[in-house]
């Protein structure tokens, strides 16, 4: 049987690469201070009341666990504590592609492509701050 050999564009390696590191540092950021906060270190919500809450949509969940309401990206005002700074990890992978359609782009030769994923970049911008414009609650 003999091998045959198939071109990968510098343009998807640099997306599938920049994918790869970004989701392992979210995975690990998630991972460590998720089990901080499971050893009852420096915890923002009290464990007992997420369990309780779990089910509830958004709203509901930060009202009754913390009598807050949901505005934008709330946890990034409690990075001192385990859990928020475990949900940094899920940010971290939602903004891999991000980085990996900018990647890409670095890369890409030809024009279309350029500019498909330049109008792909914008949309992930919008999502990121539409939260914080819009004030969306995360249901």
């Amino acid at each position: 049987m003999s091998e045959k050999k198939v071109y990968i564009d510098p343009m998807n390696i640099a997306f599938a690469k920049i994918m790869e590191i970004f989701t392992l540092i979210g995975l690990l950021v998630m991972l460590i201070f998720g089990l901080l906060y499971i050893m009852g270190m420096n915890p923002y919500l009290n464990m007992a009341s997420v369990i309780n809450h779990w089910g509830l949509p958004a709203s509901k969940f930060w009202s009754q666990t913390k009598g807050i309401q949901v505005k934008g990206y709330v946890f990034l005002h409690y990075l001192n504590t385990m859990d928020c700074l475990s949900m940094l990890g899920i940010c971290i992978m939602a903004l891999a592609p991000l980085f990996s359609v900018l990647g890409a782009v670095l890369r890409a030769r030809n024009k279309i492509y350029t500019i498909l994923l330049i109008i792909l970049m914008a949309e992930f911008i919008f999502a990121i701050i539409r939260p914080i414009i819009m004030a969306a609650g995360g249901e």
